[in-house]
């Protein structure tokens, strides 16, 4: 650098705000996270190379563009990087996503969260729910099931064609309303392992459409005594541990109970509050938010990348 234009460098940094200069700090340190993300992106195409159009394995390098390499197929001729139809596809900004999965982490809001990592509002509503897009799995042996209610919510939503409630308004009707109530299914096992769905009604049609295939047979079940669940463990070949709550029956034989799922959903709607009320469209995204946070036994920002790793290459 000419030595005129490295004095003009000195006198500007005397300008510095506190975290730019953390900033300018970081890179003179070699404290630079966007190489290590973009390599933990694109190893999944080195280990496991894929069109994501056609899913061809014959595929070459095509250039670069935004330090990520980008790739052509040779079957269907079309580029794509190692983020191409995954969450993460489209984000900028890469050296701030690690910061914002702290973010995530520590359960902050979405304006907390943009003024953390210096992006928009909007940018950090966007990111909250692309990396919110993680995936569940449930194989388990001994399981708990129960429902949970959300309150149906239109937030945000300008176009009702209602007359919007007010935030803290009690429901029209008692009970499971449709219109007022949406039911989250639960199923966890004593392992942590927990599968979530928001579904139309506790009904057995819904318990066999959303549970085909998640739970083994000969499993036991262990559910409250709703009748759609002693239908449903009939029709698939399950040992039904059925507890009378309302009689005051909260435990049978001294190891079947479904305290383990209540516990949950007690946490989850603690955690829940601090949001003073979720998009019904949204609500999915926040359930797999708090599953990864509950079931991790180390939850931070790089498990969490890792977890949006392995939905990407799904």
């Amino acid at each position: 650098m000419i030595p005129a234009q490295f004095k003009k460098l000195l006198v500007a940094l005397e300008h510095l705000t506190d975290k730019q200069t953390k900033d300018v700090e970081k890179f003179l340190k070699g404290d630079n996270l966007i190489q290590p993300i973009i390599a933990e992106l694109e190893q999944r195409m080195i280990d496991e190379p894929e069109c994501p159009h056609c899913h061809s394995c014959l595929i070459n390098r095509h250039g670069k563009s935004a330090a990520m390499q980008r790739y052509r197929c040779k079957n269907c001729t079309k580029t794509f990087n190692a983020v191409t139809k995954t969450p993460l596809a489209r984000l900028q900004h890469k050296e701030k996503w690690l910061d914002y999965l702290q973010c995530l982490i520590n359960g902050k809001v979405l304006r907390a969260s943009a003024t953390d990592c210096d992006i928009n509002l909007k940018t950090s509503f966007r990111w909250r729910h692309r990396f919110l897009q993680l995936s569940a799995t449930m194989k388990a042996t001994l399981l708990e099931a129960d429902e949970t209610l959300f309150a149906r919510s239109e937030k945000g939503n300008r176009t009702l064609e209602r007359k919007p409630r007010k935030r803290g308004m009690k429901a029209k009707k008692r009970g499971r309303s449709k219109e007022d109530w949406v039911p989250v299914l639960t199923v966890r096992d004593r392992g942590k392992h927990t599968y979530e769905a928001i579904i139309l009604s506790v009904s057995t049609e819904q318990l066999n459409k959303e549970l085909e295939g998640k739970i083994l047979k000969d499993s036991v079940l262990c559910t409250d005594g709703f009748r759609s669940y002693i239908k449903f463990a009939q029709g698939n070949d399950l040992i039904h541990k059925r507890l009378d709550v309302a009689a005051g029956v909260q435990v049978i034989e001294k190891v079947f109970h479904i305290q383990n799922v209540n516990a949950y959903h007690s946490r989850l709607k603690a955690w829940m509050d601090r949001f003073h009320g979720v998009a019904t469209k949204y609500l999915e995204n926040y359930l797999g938010w708090f599953r990864f946070l509950d079931t991790n036994e180390n939850p931070n920002k790089n498990n969490l990348f890792k977890a949006q790793q392995h939905l990407a290459g799904t």
